[in-house]
Order: C-alpha cells, then structure tokens, then sequence
C-alpha cells in the first residue's frame, strides 16, 4: 500500500496528479491481492500496465519537447519497469498465485515508485518549471 503522504510532491501539479492515481492502482491492486481474487487480480495488474504506459508516453512527449538532457536514462527506466509489469503479468497468468504478486507489489513496486518520483521525476518537473519560467521572461 501507498498513501498519498508517502508519494514525493513535485513542482508540476499534473505530474502529482497523475503519480496519485497510479498510487491508488497499486492500493487496488493491493485489495484484490488480499482478497486472493484472482479475476481481479489480472484485471488490475492490466489496468496497472495500461496507465503506466499511458503516463510514461505523456512523460516522455514532454521530456521530447523540452529537449530534456536525460531522457535516454529516464526512458530506461520507464522501460525497464514496463517489462517488469510485464513479466509479473505472464507470471500471474502462468501460475495464478497471489503471493508472488504481493512480493512484487511489497518488494519493488511501491518503493521503486516512490525513488523513481522523488529522484528522476523530481529532476524533470524542476527542468520543466525552468523551462517554463525561461519561456515566461
């Protein structure tokens, strides 16, 4: 689980925005998990997938439009994390076992999008402030 006070706040509001509903999933996903239903396990990891997805493309549009120096490594990680949704999804779909989804969720999940957000986010939501303020003057 992930509580909003857990999630770093950063200096885009819209990139706050989209980091709390990606919390909520992981809570969701959390709750299915527990609750050992396995329909809505595979639902939700796929839901979990999909808005990744969708706020890595938003992400990295605006890293591409600002020329943002580090997106080569920034994108690596989206995409290493990408595959390693990926991965627990066929894993899940193999063996249908819950408990290697909470160790997923427990183990890496949450706190790698916790680093993740408070360091690479962090980094590109100042970078794009900068740019805005530059733009503004």
């Amino acid at each position: 689980m992930i509580t909003q006070e857990q999630m770093p706040m950063l200096a885009i509001p819209s990139m706050n925005d989209t980091h709390l509903e990606e919390s909520l999933l992981i809570n969701k996903l959390s709750s299915v998990v527990e609750k050992s239903d396995l329909e809505a396990i595979f639902i939700v990891l796929n839901e979990l997938l999909v808005h990744t997805r969708l706020h890595y493309l938003d992400e990295e549009k605006l890293m591409q439009e600002s020329q943002y120096p580090d997106f080569e490594a920034h994108k690596k990680d989206h995409d290493r994390h990408l595959h390693e949704i990926k991965s627990v999804i066929a894993y899940f779909e193999k063996h249908q076992e819950p408990r290697a989804v909470y160790a997923y969720i427990e183990g890496n999940l949450t706190s790698w999008v916790r680093h993740h957000t408070d360091t690479k986010d962090r980094t590109l939501a100042l970078f794009l402030k900068e740019e805005k303020v530059r733009e503004e003057d």
